[in-house]
C-alpha cells in the first residue's frame, strides 16, 4: 500500500516514478537487454576536469560547467547528481560524445572561511563516476604584510611599520570582525564613531590613542625661542622641529606679526624626513622699526600647541631714528592735550604756557631744523606777548622756507602766526584768503582746516556755520582733539547745538566725558536726545553712565535703562543697571523682564517682591529665565507661601509644556523633579521624561567643536548633537557608548580634546514613574536590557524592552540576533508557547548566521512550524543544522503530506540518513525516491532491511543500475531474491537475470545458485530467456550435475536442442551427450575455447601430432563467435594424438599474436554403451598399452556392432 501511495502521489505531484523513469532511460530492453558488455568493460568516460576547485566572496553566486568524453565512436548517456544542496547541476541528464555539463554554485548564504566539499555522481553506460568539487568562501581573515591581524595589538605593529597600510585596513569592512569577541569587543563603539569618515587618518590615530597602543606623538623645537640681530631685506630662517613617537602627523603654522611669515601653513608626514622638519621661516625687515620687534611662530594641531617666540633687534642709528621720531610724537600729542585741557578749563593760563613752553623746549632739543617745531617756538612766545623775540623766530624759520620746499600746512601755520603780531584787518583778511585758497586745493587736510577756522571771519562770526564746519572734517576723517575741543566749546556755551546723537555728537561727547567736562545742562540735553534715539549706542551707553556716575540722578539711571532695553541688552553686565532701576522702582515697559533676562547664572541673591508679583499674573520670558523663576520661588515655597500658591498654576502648565519640548538644564531639572507627579504622566510625557532623565550636558573649552557624537556598540546608526557656546545637552543610554567630539573638518576625538560630561537628573526614582506609560523608547530599552556592554538576562520586567529591541531597524543586525534568541529561549523555558509560536512566525532568517538559524529551526521544529522550517532549510542548506531536528523535520513532513519527492527534501533526508539519524519515513522515502552511486543505495537497502521496510522500488533502483552502469553489488544476489519475492517485474528480472548469466558465462565470475533456480521459474512461466541465460544455465549444471533433477534435466535438453539447431556448441556439451542423443555428434570432438571482444576475427593455426606421423605444416582455420566473444573450434582427436596451435586475432584490421598451447587426447575408460568413436579410441589404447585380451574384446565388439548396424539401417537417397 505505502508503495501503491508512493507512486501515486509522485505521478499526481508530476514526477515520474522509478519505474517510467528506468523506461525513460532505456537502461532495460528485454529482447536485447544492455548486458553485452564486454566492447565496455575496459573502457572509459573521460573528464575535462579531474576534480572542481572554486573561491568565492561572501554572497556570490557562480556558474561553470565540465565536459564529459565517451570514447572514440560511441555515445555516452547517463544522469548527473551533486552531493551538496548548494552545488545545483543544470543538466542532469545527458547523452552524446562529447557533453557540457554546467553547474551553478548557491553561496549566497555561506559564511567567510566555509568550504563546501562534495562530488557530482555520474552514473553512466561506461561505469560509475564520482568528480569531486571544493567551493571555499574567501576567509575574512585580515590579511597583510606582517601577517594575519588577529587582535588590536597585531593592528597596532602594522601601523607602527606601514602606516598607510594600516589605513586601508582600518577602514575596511573586515575589521569590524575583530571586535566581535574577546577583550577588544569593548572598543567597537568607538571604532565606529572614528571610521565613520572614511580615509581620515586622525581618526585612526585617535582610535589607537582610544585603545592605548601608542602614545601621542610629541613635537620639539630645537630653539624655545628665537634671536635675530641686524636683518636686511627679507631674510630665510629656519628651525629643527624633531618629532618623538609614531602615528599620524599634521600640524599647522601661524606667524604672528606683520614682520613674520612661514613658507608652509600645514605639516604632514611627508614633510619630515625620519623624525625632523625643518621649519621655514621668513622676515620682512621693511616692516620692522627700530629696536626690538616682537613676533611668534606657532605650531599646533588637535593636542598639541607650541608658541616660538620670536624677537628680531634693529641697528642702533635706526634705533635712534625711530625714537626720536618716536617722542616727538609722544610730545605733540601733549601738546595737544594741554592745549586741550586748557581750553575745557581744566588747567590755567599760566600752567598751559609752562607746560607748553617745556615741551616746544624738548622738541627743539630733538630737531632743531624742524620748521614746524620753529614755529611751534613762535607761537609760544606771541602768546606770551614776547613779540620781539617772536618775530626774530618768525624770520629764522621764513630763512628755512626760502631755501626747502615745505608742506602746505606748515606754509599756512607760519602764514597764520604772522597775522598775530601784525594786526592790521587787510593782512588778516589777506592772508585767510590765501589760506581759503590753499585749502580748496588740500581739503584733506585737517591741519589747514584748523587754520582756517581761526582766520575765517564767517566761521569767528556764526557759531552755527562753525559747528558745521567743524562737523564737515568729522566726516571727511578728521579725529584731532583740536577740533573736538573746539566742538565742544561751543557745546557749552550753546548746548542747544546737540540736536541729535549722530557719530559727530556721540565722538564729541565722549571726548567730553573722557575729560570730564560734563555739566548738568549737557546732560539734561544728553538724555533727551538719547531718548530719542531709536537704536542701540554703546557710544551713547557709555557717555550715560558717565553721566550717572557724576550725579547719580533717577533721570539718567532711566534713560540708561530704556537704552539697555531699546537694544535688547540682557548681559549680565547689564543686570547692575536693571537691578537700580527695579530698585529705584523707576516705571519703564519691560523693566521687569530685561531684570529677569540679565539675572547671571549664578545668582543666589534675592528677587525683589515686586518682580515676583509682576510674573505672578504672565511671563514671556526666555524658558531659561522663566526656569530660574520658578525654581526660585518653588525654594522659598515655605518662606513666601503667597507666592508659591499664585506661581503653582504657571509653573505646572510650564513644566509640562518644557517636557513636552524636551528641555533640560539645571533649573528645568529641579522642577521636573519635584513638580511631576504620576498624575501628570501619560505615553507622550513618560516618554519625553525618559529622554531627559539620561541627558548630560558634555562642555568643551575647544572652540573648533562643531557637534558631539554618540556611537553604541549595538546601534546601527550614530546620533548627532550640535554644539552651541561650547556645549550640548546629549541623552546617553546603557554603558556601551562612546562619545566623540567632532569639528569642522571630519577629525573625530574621544581622549585628545578634553570635555566636560555633567548629568542632568538622577534617574531612579522618576524613571519607576516614567516606565509603565512608557510604550517605545528605544534608549530606555537599551537601558532596560544592557548591562556590562552585554545584554543581561531576560526577565519578566524586561521583556518587552527586549521585544521592541529585536524588531528595531536601529539596531545592528548580530545583536538583534542575540536578543532574537534569547527572547525564543525566555518564551520557551517559561512555558509561553503561544508568544513562542506567533514570534517565531514574524522571524526573518535574513542577517542571521548559521548557528542562530540552526537553532531558530529548532525551536521551529518544536513547535510544529515544519513549513517553514523547511523553506528556511531549502534557502539556506543544512549546513551546521542539528540532525536530530532535520530528522523530525522531515518525517513530519513525510507523515503530514504522504510521500512526494522534492530536491531539497532528498538532500535533507539523505545527509540524516549518512549521520545516523533516521526512522522508518526517512528509510521509506530514500528507498522510493533516492537516486545515487551504487555503493549510496546499497547502504540505503541495509538500512532498510534492518527497519524491515518494503525495499521493492530500491532493489529495483539497483538492479536496474547495475545494468546501466555495469557496477556491481557483493549483496546482488540478495537484493534480486528480496526483489523477486516482492513481484519482479518481468523485464527487469529476465534483464537481470540476462547480465549476472553474461558475467558468469562470458566474464567468468562467480554466482548464486539462486539464479538458475530463477532461471527456472522463467521458463516455466513461459517467458523468453536471453540465449546467455541458457549457455550459463547449461554450463553451471555441466559443473554440477549432482545438482541436476528431472525438472532441470527437461529445461537443460530444451535449451541444448535450441542451441544445437543455432549452430552453437562448448565443451560443456560433451557432458549432456547422454542426456540427448542430438549430442552424440560431440562426443569425438575436442573443443578449444578463446575469449575476445565480440567482433574480432580469430584464427587458430594448428598441427596435430600422431607420432611418426606428425604433420609438419601448421594448418588455420576461423574460429567462430558462438557467444558474446566466447569462440571455439572443434577437432577430432584420438588416443595419442597432441593438439599443437597458436590463435592470433584481428580486430580493425590490426592482426596480433595472443598465445600457444596444445591438447591432447588421454587415455579413455570404455563403457557399454559407448559410442563407436569412444571405442574405436579405446582400441587404440589398449594396442598401444600391449593389452592384448582387451583388445581382442574391443575388436569383437567393435565388429558387432558394425555388421548389426549395416544390417539394421540403411542410407536414405533422394
Amino acid at each position: 500500500q505505502k508503495r501503491q501511495q508512493c507512486r501515486k502521489n509522485s505521478k499526481a505531484g508530476n514526477r515520474e516514478t522509478m519505474e517510467n523513469d528506468t523506461v525513460s532511460k532505456n537502461m532495460i530492453n528485454r529482447e536485447k537487454p544492455n548486458i553485452p558488455r564486454s566492447a565496455q568493460e575496459h573502457e572509459v568516460l573521460e573528464f575535462s576536469d579531474t576534480s572542481l576547485e572554486l573561491s568565492l566572496k561572501q554572497g556570490e553566486t557562480a556558474e561553470g560547467s565540465f565536459t564529459v568524453y565517451a570514447p572514440e565512436g560511441t555515445l555516452a548517456e547517463g544522469w548527473i547528481a551533486s552531493s551538496q544542496m548548494q552545488m545545483e547541476c543544470l543538466a542532469e541528464e545527458f547523452i552524446g560524445t562529447k557533453e557540457e555539463i554546467p553547474y551553478r554554485v548557491h553561496a549566497e548564504e555561506m559564511e567567510p572561511g566555509d568550504v563546501l566539499e562534495g562530488a557530482f555522481y555520474i552514473i553512466t553506460n561506461y561505469g560509475e563516476y564520482e568528480l569531486p568539487y571544493r567551493v571555499e568562501i574567501e576567509s575574512d581573515e585580515i590579511a597583510s604584510s606582517m601577517g594575519n591581524i588577529k587582535n588590536m595589538f597585531h593592528f597596532a605593529n602594522l601601523a607602527k611599520e606601514n602606516w598607510e597600510e594600516a589605513v586601508k585596513i582600518f577602514y575596511s569592512a573586515k575589521f569590524r570582525k575583530l571586535f566581535t569577541e574577546g577583550l577588544d569587543r569593548q572598543y567597537y563603539s568607538a571604532y565606529k564613531g572614528l571610521s565613520a569618515v572614511p580615509g581620515n587618518e586622525q581618526n585612526m590615530e585617535e582610535f589607537l590613542l582610544e585603545i592605548n597602543k601608542k602614545q601621542r606623538v610629541e613635537f620639539f623645537p630645537e630653539k624655545t625661542e628665537i634671536l635675530v640681530e641686524d636683518t636686511e631685506g627679507v631674510q630665510r630662517h629656519e628651525i629643527v622641529i624633531t618629532r618623538n613617537g609614531w602615528g599620524y602627523t599634521y600640524l599647522e603654522l601661524e606667524a604672528d606679526g606683520d614682520f613674520l611669515r612661514t613658507e608652509k601653513k600645514k605639516v604632514s608626514e611627508y614633510d619630515f624626513l625620519g623624525n625632523t622638519f625643518r621649519l621655514v621661516f621668513y622676515i620682512d625687515s621693511g616692516k620692522l622699526h627700530a629696536g626690538r620687534n616682537f613676533g611668534g611662530i606657532h605650531i599646533f594641531n588637535s593636542y598639541a600647541d607650541i608658541t616660538i617666540p620670536v624677537t628680531v633687534v634693529c641697528n642702533e642709528g635706526r634705533k635712534n631714528s625711530y625714537g626720536i621720531r618716536k617722542e616727538k610724537k609722544q610730545l605733540i600729542v601733549r601738546l595737544v592735550d594741554s592745549y586741550c585741557s586748557f581750553r575745557g578749563k581744566k588747567i590755567s593760563s599760566r600752567i598751559w604756557l609752562g607746560e607748553t613752553e617745556k615741551l616746544v623746549d624738548r622738541l627743539s632739543e630733538l630737531d632743531s631744523k624742524d620748521i614746524q617745531v620753529g614755529l611751534f617756538k613762535a607761537q609760544l612766545l606771541i602768546t606770551q606777548e614776547r613779540f620781539g623775540e617772536a618775530k626774530w623766530q618768525m624770520e629764522r624759520v621764513k630763512a628755512v622756507i626760502d631755501k626747502e620746499e615745505c608742506p602746505p600746512a606748515v606754509w599756512c601755520y607760519y602764514l597764520y602766526l604772522t597775522t598775530l603780531y601784525m594786526e592790521e584787518d587787510s593782512y588778516v583778511d589777506e592772508i585767510a584768503e590765501r589760506v581759503s585758497q590753499i585749502y580748496k586745493a588740500n581739503q584733506g587736510s585737517w591741519r589747514i582746516a584748523w587754520l582756517m577756522l581761526h582766520l575765517s571771519e564767517e566761521y569767528n562770526r556764526s557759531p552755527a556755520r562753525r559747528w558745521g564746519f567743524l562737523e564737515e572734517q568729522f566726516k571727511r576723517g578728521c579725529t584731532s582733539p583740536a577740533f573736538y575741543i573746539e566742538a565742544w566749546r561751543l557745546l557749552e556755551i550753546n548746548p542747544t547745538f546737540l540736536t541729535k546723537m549722530g557719530d559727530f555728537e556721540l565722538q564729541i561727547l565722549n571726548f567730553a566725558v573722557k575729560r570730564g567736562f560734563l555739566s548738568k545742562d549737557i546732560i539734561v540735553q544728553i538724555r533727551y536726545q538719547v531718548q530719542k534715539m531709536k537704536g542701540f549706542s554703546k557710544r551713547a551707553l557709555f557717555i550715560l553712565k558717565e553721566c550717572y556716575s557724576k550725579f547719580h540722578d533717577d533721570e539718567t539711571l532711566q534713560a540708561i535703562c530704556t537704552l539697555l532695553i531699546k537694544g535688547n541688552q540682557t548681559g549680565s553686565a547689564c543686570f547692575p543697571w536693571y537691578s537700580l532701576g527695579v530698585e529705584q522702582e523707576l516705571r519703564i515697559t519691560k523693566l521687569y523682564e530685561y531684570y529677569m533676562m540679565s539675572l547671571p547664572e549664578d545668582y543666589e541673591g534675592e528677587i525683589p517682591k515686586m518682580v515676583l508679583m509682576y510674573f505672578a499674573y504672565q511671563s514671556e520670558l526666555d524658558y531659561r529665565k522663566n526656569a530660574f523663576l520658578y525654581a526660585y520661588i518653588y525654594k522659598r515655597r515655605k518662606e513666601h507661601p503667597e507666592y508659591y500658591i499664585k506661581f503653582c498654576g504657571q509653573m505646572e502648565n510650564f513644566v509640562l509644556y518644557q517636557l513636552k519640548m524636551g528641555r533640560i538644564n539645571k533649573e528645568l531639572a529641579y522642577l521636573y523633579k519635584n513638580l511631576l507627579t504620576e498624575n501628570l504622566m501619560n505615553e507622550e510625557r513618560a516618554k519625553h521624561l525618559a529622554t531627559l532623565l539620561f541627558t548630560h550636558m558634555i562642555s568643551t573649552e575647544n572652540r573648533k567643536i562643531r557637534q558631539i557624537v554618540v556611537s553604541y556598540a549595538l546601534s546601527s546608526r550614530e546620533y548627532k548633537y550640535p554644539v552651541s557656546e561650547g556645549s550640548a545637552a546629549v541623552p546617553l543610554y546603557g554603558e556601551d557608548y562612546k562619545v566623540l567630539l567632532e569639528d569642522g573638518e571630519g577629525n573625530r576625538y574621544t581622549v585628545s580634546v578634553p570635555f566636560r560630561m555633567e548629568r542632568m537628573m538622577n534617574q531612579k526614582k522618576m524613571l519607576q514613574m516614567a516606565m509603565p506609560f512608557v510604550k517605545e523608547h528605544q534608549g530606555l530599552d537599551i537601558y532596560m536590557c544592557e548591562s556590562n556592554r552585554s545584554f543581561m538576562e531576560i526577565r519578566d520586567e524586561n521583556v518587552l524592552q527586549f521585544s521592541r529591541i529585536a524588531v528595531s531597524s536601529d539596531i545592528e543586525p548580530e545583536r538583534k540576533n542575540e536578543v532574537c534568541l534569547k527572547l525564543i529561549h525566555y518564551y520557551f523555558e517559561n512555558d509561553c508557547l503561544k508568544e513562542l509560536e506567533d514570534y517565531l512566525k514574524g522571524l526573518e532568517p535574513e542577517g542571521m548566521s548559521r548557528k542562530e538559524r540552526g537553532e531558530v529551526i529548532r525551536f521551529m521544529v518544536f513547535r510544529g512550524m515544519y513549513d517553514k522550517a523547511f523553506e528556511w532549510v531549502k534557502r539556506f542548506g543544512i549546513a551546521g543544522m542539528d540532525v536530530k531536528t532535520l530528522m523530525r523535520m522531515s518525517s513530519r513532513l513525510i507523515s503530514r503530506d504522504g510521500f512526494m519527492e522534492d530536491r531539497h527534501m532528498t538532500y535533507v533526508i539523505y545527509h540524516a540518513f549518512r549521520k545516523g539519524k533516521y526512522d522508518g519515513n526517512l528509510i521509506s522515502y530514500l528507498v522510493y525516491f533516492y537516486k545515487g552511486m551504487l555503493w549510496q543505495l546499497r547502504e540505503i537497502w541495509k538500512a532498510a532491511s534492518a527497519f524491515e521496510v518494503d525495499t521493492y522500488e530500491i532493489c529495483e533502483r539497483i538492479l536496474v543500475q547495475m545494468m546501466f552502469s555495469g557496477s556491481f553489488a557483493g549483496e546482488r544476489a540478495e537484493i534480486f531474491k528480496e526483489y523477486v519475492s516482492g513481484g519482479a517485474k518481468p523485464e527487469v528480472e529476465t534483464s537481470f537475470l540476462a547480465q549476472c548469466s553474461y558475467d558468469y558465462f562470458v566474464a567468468e565470475k562467480a554466482i548464486d545458485p539462486f539464479f538458475f533456480a530463477d532461471i527456472v521459474r522463467v521458463q516455466e512461466r513461459g517467458e523468453k530467456l536471453h540465449r546467455v541465460c541458457r549457455l550459463a544455465f547449461l554450463k553451471y549444471y555441466a559443473e554440477n550435475k549432482k545438482e541436476i533433477t528431472p525438472k532441470i534435466r527437461g529445461i537443460a535438453k530444451r535449451f541444448l536442442s535450441n542451441l544445437a539447431d543455432a549452430g552453437i556448441y562448448f565443451a560443456f556439451f560433451k557432458e549432456y551427450v547422454r542426456e540427448l542423443p542430438a549430442m552424440e555428434r560431440f562426443a569425438d570432438k575436442t573443443v578449444v575455447e578463446y575469449r575476445t571482444k565480440p567482433g574480432s576475427r580469430v584464427v587458430i593455426h594448428y598441427l596435430i601430432e600422431r607420432g611418426e606421423y606428425t604433420e609438419t605444416e601448421y594448418q588455420q582455420a576461423e574460429m567462430k563467435d558462438m557467444y558474446g566473444g566466447v569462440y571455439a573450434k572443434a577437432f577430432i582427436l584420438f588416443f595419442g594424438e597432441t593438439l599443437q596451435y597458436y590463435i592470433t586475432e584481428e580486430l580493425e584490421g590490426e592482426k596480433q599474436f595472443t598465445g600457444s598451447a596444445s591438447v591432447n587426447k588421454g587415455d579413455s575408460v570404455y563403457e557399454e554403451g559407448a559410442s563407436r568413436f569412444e571405442l574405436i579410441n579405446a582400441i587404440a589404447a589398449a594396442g598401444v598399452l600391449q593389452d592384448y585380451d582387451t583388445l581382442d574384446r574391443l575388436l569383437e565388439d567393435y565388429y558387432k556392432k558394425e555388421y548389426i548396424a549395416s544390417r539394421t539401417f540403411r542410407l536414405i537417397t533422394d
